[in-house]
């Protein structure tokens, strides 16, 4: 394009009113000729498939001019629109920030509502759009093991497989509207019929004991209340192969002296501001546990261990597949 067009008037020489302006102008001038570009992009109508990143359209402009009344050209109305988004976020361009196509039937609170994500083999369960918009057409998918009765509808009914050796046919249901999918759903498939505690979940239950007040020996910094013995409950739960609970067992730690003194026996945690700290301390403590079969293991091992899988291989290839485990 060339930029160094002069005209004259009849009072003499007027300079360019193209190219990059002033230094105050080019900001604005930069903006203009991008938002123009932007626009000559525009697809003319809405894409059927609302696209990733979504975008607006000349229609989507067109049918915000009429709807407003505004007496500018549509074309007009939208080089405002981006010209300020651009001044705004250091010349970016908008992406559907003026008149964005609007698509009713999108993913938006669109789930899959289902009744459970473990089943028995050959059992059936009916899975419902949750949030569904009338007139929209909803299509489900499924990778893994089982069939559904339908490709598309408000529901359908899954039924699992009648084996599942390894777990190899768990299944994964999705659900999609407009070609993007906007949920999915995992699914184990339990063949196993023997009751056995498979599978362990560890967890830090809300309350706790603490014993706090001024010992004979402390820093003295804090007071009346400092931190003698804190009691941290647990829970070991085991569950079996078909997802259901086997057992519960709660358990817990006791801290006090040595962890909450320091290295000339003061104690030194405050109560309650260093409770954090010292559930910490507690919940590090690696020594055995007299309750719930545990071993030496610290509660935060446990924690991160979970889902703890006690499967043999025998149960495993006979298709022993709790929904912990997905």
């Amino acid at each position: 394009m060339t930029w160094d067009i002069l005209g004259k008037s009849s009072r003499g020489e007027r300079p360019t009113q193209q190219g990059d302006g002033t230094t105050a102008q080019e900001k604005y001038r930069t903006a203009f000729q991008q938002c123009t570009f932007l626009w000559n992009s525009l697809p003319e109508a809405c894409p059927v498939v609302e696209p990733d990143p979504p975008t607006s359209s000349k229609e989507s402009v067109w049918a915000a001019k009429l709807e407003h009344g505004v007496v500018c050209s549509y074309y007009d109305l939208f080089l405002r629109c981006c010209i300020k988004f651009a001044l705004a976020n250091d010349g970016a361009m908008p992406t559907d920030e003026c008149f964005p196509c609007e698509y009713e039937c999108d993913c938006t609170n669109i789930s899959i509502g289902y009744t459970t994500q473990g089943m028995q083999v050959n059992e059936g369960q009916t899975l419902t759009v949750e949030g569904g918009v009338d007139g929209c057409v909803y299509a489900w998918g499924l990778v893994g093991g089982g069939t559904l009765s339908g490709e598309e509808g408000g529901s359908v009914v899954y039924t699992a497989p009648a084996t599942n050796p390894n777990c190899e046919s768990n299944a994964v249901v999705s659900l999609s509207v407009g070609g993007a999918q906007c949920d999915s759903l995992y699914i184990s498939i339990n063949a196993e019929t023997r009751i056995l505690p498979v599978v362990r979940i560890f967890t830090y239950l809300s309350h706790s004991d603490v014993i706090e007040g001024k010992p004979t020996h402390n820093t003295g910094e804090c007071g009346d209340h400092y931190i003698m013995i804190f009691n941290q409950y647990y829970n070991v739960s085991w569950y079996d192969c078909s997802g259901a609970l086997y057992s519960s067992c709660g358990c817990a730690r006791q801290g006090s002296g040595d962890e909450f003194t320091n290295d000339d026996n003061d104690y030194c945690y405050c109560y309650p501001d260093d409770m954090p700290e010292a559930m910490e301390i507690i919940n590090n403590v690696s020594e055995f546990w007299y309750q719930c079969g545990l071993g030496s293991s610290s509660a935060n091992e446990y924690m991160a261990a979970n889902p703890y899988d006690n499967r043999r291989a025998a149960q495993i290839e006979s298709g022993c597949c709790p929904m912990q485990l997905l």
